[in-house]
């Protein structure tokens, strides 16, 4: 008798990740290939089809396929409306994905994706309510509330870079004032430092020999904080208190179990984190905050490849 197995990819604008799992949710097969999006939509998902053909194997019968991609989705109609990274505009993506190989097909967004899967399998595993918060280039959130993922009217909910943490901050590309994407992403951290750099020079050698005459990055940033360099930790202690206040805000509207904090700044640890932490425990209500736990994420790079796969396992395709 054949086994189901469940594919999940993540297609992102570098790399399309790929797995299979199987009843019980583990993963029997990972592969990854790069995108190579500049080939154009029909190469992209020819590359996406030979991920999944490769795992599979006479005793393995696909039952389904979950797709985790950025951008604006039809998810009912299986279509990718819009992605930036992929220069895509209206591809059928999961009607071409079921024509292959005559399964069901879910598109998801990746950080709705991810969220799920560090929920199901991974850090939030056995809570009933989780955030998984991405603080990257920008910032965003996915949302696990009573056991079911949160996806608002149209799969935009947990944009939680776009509210506002400075009423009288500048304006974001997006329309708003004061985003917290202006001041704790990894984008927001690279320009905070060289800013600084400009306004400090005697201060900003030991920042800017991390970049070694290259642009600042939050990495860089980073690098200089663990070895105390003033003008860093400053940067990170900032961006941290703002991240913070951004936390406030979803503790106080979602009241989750726990906070799962993914993404490259992220992965800056102390520096960043605990400022974070004490702006919640300074700014928000005690009851609410006190028993929230703050963990990093498990599944790693294949949180939105197994997120999209269980998503659809489980009956939470839309």
């Amino acid at each position: 008798m054949n086994d189901n197995v469940y594919a999940g990819i993540d297609l992102g604008g570098t790399k399309i990740l790929s797995v299979l799992l199987n009843e019980q949710g583990d993963v029997l097969y990972r592969s990854e290939t790069a995108t190579l999006a500049q080939e154009g939509a029909d190469a992209v998902i020819g590359r996406m089809i030979g991920l999944i053909r490769d795992g599979l194997s006479s005793s393995r019968k696909l039952a389904s396929i979950g797709v985790a991609t950025a951008g604006t989705l039809n998810a009912r109609e299986g279509v990718v409306a819009y992605a930036a990274n992929l220069g895509w505009n209206d591809v059928p993506l999961g009607r071409r994905l079921e024509r292959e190989f005559g399964v069901p097909v879910n598109l998801e967004n990746d950080a709705n994706a991810a969220a799920y899967g560090e929920w199901a399998a991974g850090a939030g595993k056995g809570t009933k309510n989780c955030v998984y918060v991405t603080v990257s280039t920008g910032i965003g959130a996915g949302i696990v509330s009573g056991g079911r993922l949160i996806r608002g009217r149209d799969s935009s909910a947990g944009e939680l870079g776009h509210i506002t943490v400075d009423m009288n901050g500048p304006r974001c590309a997006c329309g708003n004032v004061g985003c917290l994407e202006l001041y704790a992403s990894g984008t927001a951290i690279a320009r905070r430092a060289g800013e600084l750099a400009a306004e400090f020079p005697d201060k900003a050698a030991s920042l800017l020999g991390k970049a070694g005459g290259e642009a600042l990055t939050s990495r860089h940033v980073a690098q200089a904080a663990a070895e105390g360099d003033e003008l860093a930790v400053r940067v990170l202690r900032e961006a941290g208190f703002a991240l913070g206040n951004g936390m406030v805000s979803i503790i106080h509207v979602m009241n989750p179990e726990v906070i799962v904090i993914g993404g490259g700044a992220a992965g800056i640890g102390a520096p960043l984190l605990e400022p974070m932490k004490e702006a919640i425990a300074d700014r928000g209500l005690s009851s609410m905050t006190s028993g929230v736990r703050f963990v990093g994420p498990t599944l790693g790079k294949e949180a939105g490849a197994i997120g999209a796969a269980l998503l659809y396992r489980s009956g939470e395709d839309g």
